[in-house]
């Protein structure tokens, strides 16, 4: 009888490429009230390591074992990878269920390392890869013998062998009135019902899939639920079960090539505007945007220039991506004749459709747009590391209530302001250039707590007209104590009494007097 659906189950057992092939590794909780072993290799298991295992008595049992942090979202990350890996054996791959569920519902720390685990749907492809039972084994020499492989006509089926059938030799089973035989003597856990259905079956002396096969299904229904029922009838094939597949990765990508090749970088040029262009209407079609193009041009010597355009924000305006390639790619340095152009378009995101004429904040969407527009010219014109922009932070010590952060990257959109901390004053009281370093002014104030009546500052008297103040500033108590400016004047930080003063010029000046030295600073310039 020839088997018309098959699937197969892999059960992965990811290794950390920091560890040696024959030392064990362990991951284990991050907080210090959770140092217990989250997933253990199967060196470590044969040691006697399991889950929940506490770290040292652990590494106690699995002497020279590697220790590395349990983070389940990068080990779905990973699965994921190795899922689109899979898909050059099936165009149908998928992960297992509950973690598909729980990915989505961000509850991956809950998940047992039994669904760690990838499906493969191999209906009609036998004669792409032949006999199954030697592409299982050759599929397993790939994983470098570290997966657990089964196939069967049924997910359920699958399933239960690559988790509790034979470890070290692929599972096969040939047609769906094997799978009874096949799965008769694994534990009811192989069914994938919960650990109260499991317990409730073990009152009953029930440990074995072949002891529920022997049962009325009414009876099973009635005593331990449908669900048991339901588990049961999609191993055996009675009722399908669905699979959740992952999406086939798009390649956006265009190429040119030239015969005879171009000699003219006019014609480069051109040519480099016309392949934007069609990319990004293949990007459109798609409703899609890409904040990354890779250009890589091969001339007739064979010698390969490649640039990078990394963008602040998505776009698919032609006429702005124009403005900033052309003196890039004027700029770009390649001999000989053109013979190939390729561009592609990395980090694609969706792409939210606005129309602008109905919009209540047209004004503020082109201020939007213009923003992006001018941080995607500072990005691929000066690298998206050296610009950065100022942020508050809760400090109302002068020279520590700004910080500057990254202008791009995680924390860097647009509405960033709407996080930060709101200044315990108006911007305007302080002035518009804050020096790095406070610098030291002579003067002279009639009472203390009266501004200055002239300084002298950097070889020149200026006169003082008029004055406000004093406000003091004292240093944070619950701070560690800090210098004189973000240079560092190897001066701790005292009470200041600060003055806005205006000279005769008609500029204003914010001065202060240290309390501890009474000495007299200029601080900052209203410009």
């Amino acid at each position: 009888m020839e088997v018309t659906r098959r699937k197969l189950q892999l059960k992965s057992s990811a290794r950390s490429p920091a560890a040696s092939s024959t030392s064990p590794v362990l991951l284990s909780g991050t907080g210090s009230s959770d140092l217990t072993v989250q997933r253990c290799c199967q060196i470590a298991a044969r040691c006697g390591v399991r889950i929940g295992t506490p770290l040292p008595l652990a590494r106690a049992m699995a002497p020279g074992a590697h220790v590395e942090a349990f983070d389940p979202v990068r080990d779905c990350r990973a699965l994921y990878r190795l899922a689109v890996w899979c898909l050059r054996f099936s165009p149908l791959v998928a992960l297992d269920s509950e973690l598909f569920n729980a990915r989505t519902a961000g509850l991956l720390s809950g998940v047992s390392p039994l669904h760690y685990g990838i499906t493969l749907d191999m209906t009609g492809t036998r004669r792409l890869h032949g006999d199954t039972r030697a592409f299982a084994s050759s599929f397993r020499a790939l994983m470098s013998s570290s997966a657990r492989i089964a196939v069967a006509p049924t997910l359920g089926a699958a399933w239960a062998l690559s988790r509790y059938g034979a470890p070290d030799v692929p599972s096969v089973v040939s047609s769906r009135d094997s799978i009874p035989q096949a799965i008769s003597l694994l534990p009811v856990q192989a069914l994938r019902v919960d650990h109260k259905c499991a317990a409730a079956l073990s009152e009953v002396g029930i440990s074995l899939i072949g002891q529920l096969l022997n049962l009325p299904r009414r009876s099973l229904s009635q005593r331990f639920g449908k669900f048991l029922l339901y588990r049961l009838e999609q191993a055996l094939g009675a009722v399908e079960e669905r699979l959740h597949t992952i999406a086939t990765p798009r390649s956006y990508r265009m190429r040119r090539t030239f015969e005879p090749p171009l000699s003219s970088r006019k014609s480069v040029t051109i040519a480099i505007h016309h392949l934007f262009a069609a990319l990004l209407s293949q990007l459109r079609a798609s409703s899609k945007r890409s904040k990354l193009f890779l250009l890589t041009i091969h001339d007739s010597s064979g010698q390969t220039a490649t640039k990078e355009f990394p963008l602040a924000a998505a776009t698919d305006d032609i006429s702005h991506l124009s403005e900033i390639i052309e003196p890039i790619v004027e700029g770009m340095s390649f001999f000989g004749e053109v013979h190939d152009v390729t561009l592609r378009a990395a980090q694609v995101e969706d792409a939210a459709a606005e129309q602008r004429s109905l919009s209540p904040s047209r004004d503020t969407a082109a201020a939007s747009r213009s923003r992006a527009e001018l941080m995607n010219a500072f990005a691929v014109r000066l690298g998206k590391a050296r610009v950065s922009r100022a942020a508050l932070t809760r400090s109302y010590i002068p020279e520590q209530s700004f910080a500057h952060a990254p202008a791009f990257g995680a924390g860097a959109g647009p509405n960033d302001s709407l996080h930060e901390p709101i200044a315990p004053y108006s911007l305007r009281e302080r002035p518009s250039l804050l020096f790095a370093k406070p610098e030291p002014v002579t003067t002279i104030a009639m009472l203390p707590d009266k501004p200055p009546s002239f300084l002298l500052w950097r070889g020149k008297k200026l006169k003082i007209i008029s004055g406000i103040g004093p406000e003091r500033i004292a240093p944070e108590w619950w701070s560690a104590p800090s210098a004189h400016g973000s240079q560092g004047a190897g001066l701790q930080l005292r009470e200041r009494d600060y003055f806005k003063v205006q000279d005769d010029s008609g500029r204003w000046l914010w001065v202060y007097r240290d309390q501890g030295t009474l000495e007299w600073f200029l601080h900052g310039v209203w410009a």
